[in-house]
């Protein structure tokens, strides 16, 4: 529960500033999954409890699980990054991604 309402307050306030900034992101994609994402994963290396899924997480005293989450997070991360990037330079040469 402390995770679901951590991450919806910081999706909101996302979402918020993506709106105030005037960013390009109609769906709220980035700001509900990229950074809700990011938070529950970070989150559960923190909460794991070993008597529920196997791994402690860093409350239990477990740095290496809570490392793992955040390794995990910085290379999904870059390849989303990385292959969104790719793919909106490929449909650009057929379509104009952004219209004026």
């Amino acid at each position: 529960m402390i995770i679901g309402i951590l991450a919806s307050g910081i999706c909101h306030l996302a979402v918020e500033w993506k709106n105030k900034l005037g960013w390009d992101d109609a769906l709220d994609v980035c700001g509900v999954h990229g950074i809700g994402g990011t938070l529950g994963t970070i989150l559960l290396g923190v909460f794991a409890v070993k008597s529920v899924g196997g791994s402690a997480g860093l409350i239990e005293g477990n740095v290496s699980f809570f490392m793992k989450e955040l390794i995990s997070v910085a290379i999904a991360a870059v390849y989303a990054f990385a292959f969104t990037y790719v793919i909106l330079l490929i449909i650009n040469t057929i379509t104009k991604v952004k219209v004026s």
